[in-house]
């Protein structure tokens, strides 16, 4: 009988994963547009550009681009990082135009053979495009063979022509259930149409089911019907319910997102005053009032927001000393709405300045109608471009700086208009040359927000949410930055990079290995045989065996196999009483015989260390020993025999006194062999011959029975 008591164990083989993080190229001056000219510099315009991905506006603002009749192909440089631009043919650049650039995404799919396994046999396959790079076995849930199922789980790495063997195995007897998970109030939490097996089931089995943040109020068993429904009351885990808002604006661009925690009461109400503490800087909720907590439960909801404008919009067109257009557009000034602005708040093109300085009235200027500023070219100074890039190489803007103003051929990073949301990388000094080009490596300024999903080594859910790590905006987090499930550890420690797009899946190694149930066992009429709390379940998948219990002595397990398990609930396990049998030892004496006078026992050697079942037999397989100054008469290996447990058996070996060299040659003894038939040769140191002679011929007959066993242990040997 298999038995074992489950105790805490310390987990050994933690997996190192060594990120290496991602460095930041150093600023090279592009060689070429070095001698770049004024004239030339003046060939240029500014354009507002949008790239559209269908209606959605995926990147834009102003960007320099050559004046006059242009072929899209210009824009390549523009265009964000993980699309293309559908757009062809040619457009015409003009100082403060607009252009709409239609891009589609870049496919990243590849070609990969795939198997599907239950067992050794193959049961579908083939090829099949999927997604390039690292992947989730989930990806492949659509190909997977109807009837069957993946036990298959974690990543695999996608490759053009690559292979991949995927394990599956047959549903069985699984049904169709609808399942509702529902507040005290009854609001609708989360559930839908679920797989189970079919029959009575403990609710334990709903657990990996049940919406994040929640836990069930409900116990015991319940009964799984195909096209059945359950509704099942949970109540939170938190003190309130966790939601996520993605805030937007009126043109539908994200500005921001986060999870608020409200419905402390736990009513399934909240107000939207609730999530004005994550609602973005400078932005203020289109909605207020009360809202019901199911309505968002389980949801990453998109909440419509309006920007709190105190600042005025003026249009601005700026013109050279020669009449030239060299700028404008609409800008942001008076953010204290006292009707004044100063000149410094207006953004000027690279390499110009105000003809003049100091403050003026918002009222004197136009939001619509365009007020032309006269401004001038500064003669210090060094024009440069420049591309601003994240530490993963993605695009973030970029265009021409003037900086250099003394001339000495030297710049400093804080002299870049930086774009929003991103600090510098590196500081300091570097040198420029007029014209050049140059990447600058961008760092987020502030945190990221991923998305976090925990499970047990078992495939449990165990929770999850959105966490911001990563506070020093170099695209790299560590583990350590979330906040576990309370009970958890992580297995993989060190750092990753920040995907905000990514969910990411982190296995956890609960502290205290396994369940802790109670148990009480009782006999076939019910009596107590005790119990206590044990230890179940180490990979914490909701189901123990029946040999991870500590038995009473003397009495074993009715029913074996798997059972459902939930923490701290109680078990009665009914056992059956282990029915005492006799035993006895087998004695085996093997006694060591002259074979020269048949009845003198020159050594005895017992063998009694089996102990078994009276009616059964044991075997006894010794080595021979032979007495001091004697010598086998017969050679033999080992000594074997069946002994019935209670009995005795005795054997015998013939042993002979070992002969001696004369010292002299001619002084052997002759041999005392008495005459056939003589007195003497029936009568040897007091032993009647008689008896001697029967013991001769009793030992001569199990001699050879013993040589036949000896020989039969022989080839067993062999």
């Amino acid at each position: 009988m298999n038995r074992k008591k489950i105790t805490k164990a310390a987990l050994s083989g933690l997996v190192a994963v060594t990120m290496v993080p991602a460095m930041a190229a150093p600023l090279v001056a592009n060689a070429e547009g070095n001698d770049a000219t004024a004239e030339t510099q003046q060939s240029t315009v500014t354009m507002n550009i949008q790239f559209k991905c269908g209606e959605e506006v995926i990147a834009g603002g102003d960007y320099t681009v050559p004046a006059g009749v242009q072929n899209y192909s210009v824009l390549q440089q523009h265009v964000p990082a993980g699309y293309k631009m559908t757009a062809s043919g040619d457009f015409y650049a003009e100082q403060g135009g607009k252009l709409v650039v239609n891009i589609e995404k870049v496919s990243t799919e590849v070609t990969m053979n795939i198997q599907f396994k239950c067992g050794e046999e193959v049961i579908a396959g083939g090829d099949y495009t999927v997604p390039a790079g690292v992947q989730n076995y989930s990806v492949l849930q659509q190909h997977v063979p109807a009837g069957y199922k993946m036990t298959a789980s974690g990543d695999f790495y996608a490759e053009q022509g690559g292979k991949l063997v995927v394990n599956i195995e047959k549903i069985i007897s699984n049904v169709t259930m609808n399942i509702r998970f529902v507040d005290k109030a009854g609001s609708f939490i989360g559930g839908g149409d679920y797989t189970l097996p079919e029959g009575v089931q403990n609710y334990s089995i709903l657990q990996q089911y049940v919406p994040e943040g929640y836990k069930m109020t409900v116990s015991g068993d319940f009964m799984v019907v195909a096209g059945g429904s359950e509704e099942i009351t949970v109540e939170s885990e938190y003190d309130g319910t966790i939601l996520n808002f993605v805030f937007v604006d009126a043109n539908g661009n994200n500005v921001g997102s986060g999870d608020v925690i409200v419905d402390e009461d736990k009513d399934g109400i909240f107000n939207w005053k609730e999530v004005n503490d994550i609602v973005p800087e400078g932005y203020q909720l289109d909605l207020s009032g009360d809202a019901f907590v199911g309505d968002y439960i389980g949801n990453s909801n998109t909440i419509a927001v309006s920007k709190i404008y105190k600042a005025s919009i003026i249009k601005l067109q700026f013109v050279d000393e020669a009449g030239e257009v060299v700028g404008g557009g609409d800008y942001f000034v008076d953010e204290d709405g006292d009707g004044i602005f100063n000149w410094k708040e207006v953004e000027l093109p690279a390499g110009y300045a105000f003809n003049e300085t100091g403050d003026a009235f918002v009222k004197d200027f136009s939001a619509d109608d365009a007020t032309q500023v006269k401004v001038h070219k500064i003669q210090k100074g060094t024009i440069i471009n420049v591309v601003f890039e994240d530490p993963q190489g993605n695009n973030l803007g970029g265009g021409d700086f003037l900086v250099d103003l003394d001339g000495d051929g030297i710049a400093n990073y804080s002299e870049l208009a930086l774009p929003v949301g991103y600090k510098l990388n590196v500081t300091g000094d570097f040198f420029v040359e007029e014209g050049g080009h140059y990447t600058v490596v961008l760092n987020r300024d502030g945190a990221a927000i991923i998305h976090v999903v925990f499970k047990s080594e078992g495939g449990k859910n165990l929770g999850g949410g959105d966490y911001f790590v990563d506070e020093d905006g170099d695209g790299i987090f560590n583990y350590s930055e979330l906040t576990l499930p309370e009970g958890y550890e992580l297995i993989v420690t060190g750092d990753e990079f920040v995907d905000t797009e990514k969910t990411y899946e982190i296995v956890l190694n609960k502290e205290i290995e396994g369940t802790i149930i109670n148990v009480v066992y009782v006999d076939g009429e019910g009596n107590n045989l005790g119990g206590g709390d044990f230890f179940v379940d180490p990979d914490d998948d909701g189901i123990a065996n029946y040999s991870e219990l500590d038995l009473p002595e003397g009495y074993e397990l009715i029913v074996t196999g798997d059972f459902f398990v939930t923490p701290g609930k109680s078990y009665t396990i009914t056992l059956h009483k282990i029915t005492e049998e006799e035993t006895a030892a087998a004695t085996l004496v093997v006694r060591y015989v002259d074979q020269e006078n048949g009845n003198e026992v020159v050594l005895e050697k017992t063998y009694d260390d089996q102990v078994g079942p009276v009616g059964e037999t044991a075997t006894y397989i010794e080595d021979v020993v032979v007495p001091e100054g004697y010598e086998l008469v017969q050679d033999i290996e080992g000594i074997a025999a069946d002994v019935e447990y209670g009995q005795t058996k005795v054997m015998y070996v013939f042993v002979t006194k070992t002969a001696q060299e004369p010292t002299q040659p001619g002084d052997e003894e002759e041999p005392n062999t008495p005459a056939e038939g003589t007195e003497e040769s029936e009568q040897t140191d007091g032993t009647d011959t008689g008896v001697a002679m029967s013991l001769a011929g009793v030992f001569g007959t199990m001699s050879a029975a013993l040589a036949g066993m000896v020989a039969l242990l022989r080839r067993k040997q062999k």
